[in-house]
């Protein structure tokens, strides 16, 4: 009777640590995208807000979920998350101190209307998370 005990305890804890494996490995790598008019001397996103004025300077905060994810690539759109509406393209964004990959457009004048951004994992083409803003004069 004890080796049966011990066999399923065993199989329990088998499964579990697999499973918690599985999702620690196949889960976002990178999360909770949240966009800002600045960010703080440490690199964290200041009060998130989605719309803006054509001159302010737009920041893109998600926080790294991983800690051997060190490096991103940031997509921002004019409209919806399409290959057709690329703004532009960040390479190789760095996580900072704090935690988070942190990107910026700053390009006076933008035109009214729906934007999007996404990260991705550098060289991946899984997209991790994303974020839309409005610019309004």
């Amino acid at each position: 009777m004890k080796k049966v005990v011990i066999t399923i305890l065993v199989v329990i804890l088998l499964s579990v640590g697999i499973f918690g494996a599985y999702e620690y490995i196949t889960e976002p790598k990178i999360v909770d995208g949240v966009m800002s008019k600045n960010i703080d001397a440490k690199g964290k996103p200041g009060e998130t807000t989605t719309v803006f004025s054509p001159d302010d300077t737009i920041y893109f905060s998600a926080e790294a979920n991983r800690f051997w994810i060190n490096k991103a690539e940031v997509v921002w759109y004019k409209g919806e998350i399409e290959t057709a509406n690329r703004l532009f393209v960040e390479k190789e964004v760095d996580v900072n101190k704090e935690g988070y990959f942190t990107a910026k457009l700053s390009k006076p004048g933008l035109e009214e209307g729906h934007y999007s951004v996404t990260i991705y994992v550098d060289g991946k083409k899984i997209r991790e998370t994303d974020a839309e803003f409005t610019i309004k004069k």
